[in-house]
């Protein structure tokens, strides 16, 4: 599959959910750009990107807006969060199904979760996807894209924050993470 092929298919994909999308071009990409429901988040959304670069994958980059950025910059914790971010980044692993059943539980991508390094204090989901593996499985990778990672940064949220905030220890936030977002 070719980055133009991922691109009819995520723009048809979005369409037939109705997610609302806005596409432009960003470092000489096509970009698409969603924000989605999120509770738990601060600001109660987060936002994702999708870069299709030339060659053989994709980009995505789901991501708390910039209320959480903020929270961020502005937190004494960030030590903690670096020690939390490692363990998420060591013991979480997304199992994506289809609530209908149309394919199992499994574990396709691994994202890893860090703080951007350009001064702007964004916690980001991040994931390559190889178009030709999209293309073997197509479904489970635009669910993965546009359902499970912006429910996993939901489901990180009271961890993230609560660090972030001062209103759980490191120690508590692990406990958060093992009762709520690990999978059996």
């Amino acid at each position: 599959m070719t980055g133009n092929d991922a691109i009819k298919k995520l723009d048809a994909y979005l369409k037939n959910y109705n997610i609302y999308h806005q596409k432009d071009f960003d470092q000489g990409c096509r970009r698409f750009t969603m924000v989605y429901d999120s509770p738990a988040s601060p600001g109660g959304f987060v936002e994702s990107c999708i870069w299709f670069f030339p060659g053989d994958h994709a980009e995505v980059g789901v991501y708390y807006n910039e209320d959480g950025a903020e929270i961020c910059k502005a937190s004494e914790n960030r030590d903690d969060l670096m020690w939390l971010i490692n363990y998420i980044n060591g013991y979480v692993f997304l199992k994506c199904q289809d609530p209908n059943g149309m394919y199992g539980p499994s574990t396709l991508y691994t994202p890893r979760l860090f703080m951007s390094c350009d001064g702007g204090y964004d916690i980001v989901i991040k994931t390559m996807i190889n178009y030709d593996f999209w293309e073997l499985a197509n479904i489970e990778t635009l669910d993965y894209m546009t359902a499970y990672c912006p429910e996993l940064l939901d489901r990180l949220a009271p961890a993230i924050f609560g660090v972030l905030r001062g209103e759980q220890t490191i120690n508590e936030a692990y406990t958060y993470i093992d009762e709520n977002v690990l999978e059996d």
